[in-house]
């Protein structure tokens, strides 16, 4: 995983508060998105920006509000293109897409569908960062969105092993790409053996651990599905459902991590510790 120049400005690393949280979200760097829209681009970017909603017409994730966040985002040169999916799901499909000097970026774009905010709601109520959870099914997705936004970057900041957010408005996410040039990391269900199994646990009790008592997150859905193997190495994502350690839930939630993560060791042949042992290794912050 190369480290690369952002092209981004940061977002400010405040709590959600009153529902979607987009004036925490907006910055400098969403005011020159709305003041170079109105200025004239050239061919080049217009090819661009058409080749985008050609391929966006084919695939129900993208809407007319999606075309025109994406087109701002291909107008004002902060992407130069947009290509081939890297992912698609229930929840969201994910892009692989390149800026201006041809660096890589993942683009998750939530889907805007009511049974998925039913979902979202159960690891929404019950966070004290969030004071309001909207009725509106976009604006539930919207703060989903944000939501996954401000978990990587706490865990980030805590220097685990997550994509480093860049962007984030509405239901699109902007973060670092994982992979070798177009090809994407796999996933960890996908690698039949693993080199050094044992290491490779560690690192994820490593992530657990670490999560839980330095950025105050439980992620809340690990496996083997939402952990990449890169470089060998393991690299967490999928963290928008992930809770504050102060959620009534956190505890039943750690406690389905550490088992889904010691279930899947177990069968490719390692010996795991004591699931309990290190339960209460983790939640102990003394």
């Amino acid at each position: 995983m190369k480290k690369k120049k952002k092209e981004f400005i940061d977002e400010k690393d405040e709590d959600i508060e009153n529902g979607v949280g987009d004036d925490d979200i907006a910055n400098d760097f969403n005011k020159n998105i709305d003041d170079l829209e109105k200025k004239n681009v050239d061919s080049k970017r217009i090819k661009n920006v058409d080749q985008t909603k050609k391929r966006a017409t084919v695939d129900s994730v993208f809407d007319e509000r999606m075309y025109l966040q994406l087109s701002k985002l291909l107008k004002t040169g902060t992407l130069g293109r947009i290509e081939g999916i890297i992912s698609a799901g229930k929840e969201s499909n994910v892009y692989l897409a390149y800026g201006q000097k041809n660096e890589e970026y993942a683009i998750k774009i939530y889907k805007i569908d009511t049974n998925t905010s039913r979902w979202m709601r159960n690891y929404i109520i019950g966070d004290p960062r969030f004071k309001k959870v909207p009725n509106n099914v976009s604006k539930i997705i919207y703060l989903w969105a944000s939501k996954e936004f401000k978990n990587l970057k706490r865990a980030y900041k805590a220097g685990l092993s997550v994509p480093e957010p860049i962007y984030t408005k509405n239901n699109v996410l902007i973060m670092e790409y994982i992979g070798f040039e177009s090809i994407p990391a796999p996933k960890l269900k996908d690698i039949k053996t693993p080199k050094d199994p044992v290491n490779l646990l560690n690192e994820i009790l490593y992530f657990i651990k670490n999560l839980y008592q330095k950025a105050n997150l439980v992620h809340g859905d690990l496996s083997e599905f939402n952990i990449l193997y890169h470089n060998q190495k393991p690299v967490i994502i999928d963290i928008s459902q992930a809770v504050t350690i102060h959620h009534p839930k956190a505890e039943i939630f750690l406690v389905r991590d550490i088992t889904n993560i010691f279930n899947y060791f177990e069968k490719v042949g390692v010996e795991v510790p004591n699931p309990e042992e290190f339960y209460y290794e983790v939640i102990n912050l003394d």
